[in-house]
């Protein structure tokens, strides 16, 4: 090979040797690149799967966060599909329908007997007794989805006390009107009244030589005063009662009225059971008025039972959980009997003046049993099962600053 050819050779391969430094170099620039997009992607991932952990424990603890209120909340609730099968029951739903978890979901809606007759159908809303307790069961959609076809939500809402404070403020207006009605009857008879008791008066000194004149104007004079002393009670009923305020207690208050009816409870051969709370037995009161009102039960319970029967009377201290007195702890007194019991259709009128379900009597005894307790700002209430007795309920608000129980047993039983 010549030199000119060894010289052309070398120049290739110099050039070669250039271009693969200079690609070389170019690789290296790109790899550090590359290494150093790697790092940034490296770390804008580690960023962000941070921040997706960061999300997901906050989506955690929300989801925690909301079924802690789901489960905590003071109504029940169900969701169920467009079927009718139960996808989720919280904790007041159960405890409501007396059922397992396990047992609601997957199940029928209308396995449960207050929600049977409610429709799936958003607005829907049917009120329900279970026990002593009522409830009103509405339903909605989930996330307006019903018109499609969607889940359903059902609300299970407890009433009882609601409905419990409506029937004592509709009774409160009612026996207020009855009040002003029968005052001003009471005012227009007692005028002529007071000239027959007058004159019967004369006519039986006139008739004082007559025997059988007598005993007639007798039996007339007795008629008048028997209607003098109903319209006096009815104007006592409808003026009200005014108070005089002392501490009481309670149980001295019923061995007074148990005194007074010492000789018909004996004669009936009524058995006597007191029970009274430990403690928070003083109240605030007139004792004159608050034993006439314990008089009046006592005697009502007492003729209501057959001979043998049985008397249970006590107290209550516990919390009230609606109406005006909510949160506040007031003194529940019990007069409860065995008796033949008090028709669920006249519950609602025995506090009415002259309704009676006796032969004889007045009717007003229970009616100013409600004022007497109405004017020491308490309430009472009666629950009555028929062939099993009644139990008459005044509760009082407490005045004292001894502590309570909290929500104490139901004074007839329940």
């Amino acid at each position: 090979m010549d030199s000119s050819s060894q010289s052309f050779e070398l120049a290739e391969l110099k050039q070669a040797f250039h271009m693969l430094t200079s690609v070389s170099e170019k690789m290296e620039l790109s790899y550090e690149r590359l290494k150093g997009q790697a790092e940034e992607l490296k770390q804008e991932l580690f960023e962000k799967n941070a921040r997706l952990l960061v999300s997901l424990q906050e989506q955690q603890r929300l989801e925690s966060f909301l079924e802690g209120i789901l489960q905590n909340l003071p109504v029940g609730i169900l969701v169920t599909d467009k079927e009718g099968r139960v996808r989720l029951a919280n904790q007041k739903a159960r405890d409501t329908l007396d059922r397992k978890e396990s047992d609601l979901v997957g199940a029928k809606y209308t396995a449960v007997e207050i929600l049977r007759q409610i429709p799936l159908r958003s607005g829907a809303s049917v009120e329900k007794k279970k026990g002593r307790s009522v409830y009103n069961c509405s339903v909605s959609s989930l996330n307006g989805s019903g018109a499609r076809g969607g889940d359903w939500v059902i609300l299970i809402e407890d009433v009882t006390e609601i409905g419990r404070w409506k029937i004592l403020a509709e009774r409160q207006k009612r026996l207020s009107s009855m009040g002003e009605m029968g005052a001003r009857i009471a005012h227009e008879i007692r005028n002529p009244l007071g000239s027959m008791e007058l004159n019967v008066a004369m006519l039986l000194e006139e008739l004082e030589g007559d025997p059988a004149l007598y005993a007639l104007a007798g039996r007339l004079a007795s008629g008048v005063r028997t209607v003098t002393q109903t319209l006096s009670n009815l104007l006592n009923f409808a003026k009200g009662t005014d108070p005089r305020w002392e501490r009481l207690e309670v149980p001295r208050l019923v061995a007074e009225a148990l005194e007074f009816t010492g000789p018909l409870i004996k004669d009936k051969a009524v058995r006597v059971h007191e029970d009274y709370a430990e403690k928070g037995c003083n109240i605030l009161g007139d004792r004159i008025l608050l034993r006439q009102a314990l008089l009046n039960l006592i005697v009502n319970a007492v003729e209501g039972m057959e001979p043998g029967g049985s008397l249970r009377i006590g107290t209550v201290k516990q919390e009230e959980t609606a109406g005006a007195w909510r949160g506040s702890p007031v003194m529940k007194v019990y007069v409860q009997d065995s008796g033949k019991g008090i028709p669920e259709e006249e519950l609602d009128r025995i506090f009415d003046p002259f309704f009676t379900t006796k032969s004889q009597g007045t009717g007003l005894g229970l009616a100013i049993v409600n004022n007497i307790v109405e004017s020491h700002g308490g309430i009472i209430e009666v629950e009555s099962r028929m062939n099993t007795g009644s139990c008459f309920v005044m509760s009082l608000p407490c005045q004292q600053e001894e502590s309570y129980d909290g929500y104490a047993a139901h004074p007839c039983g329940g």
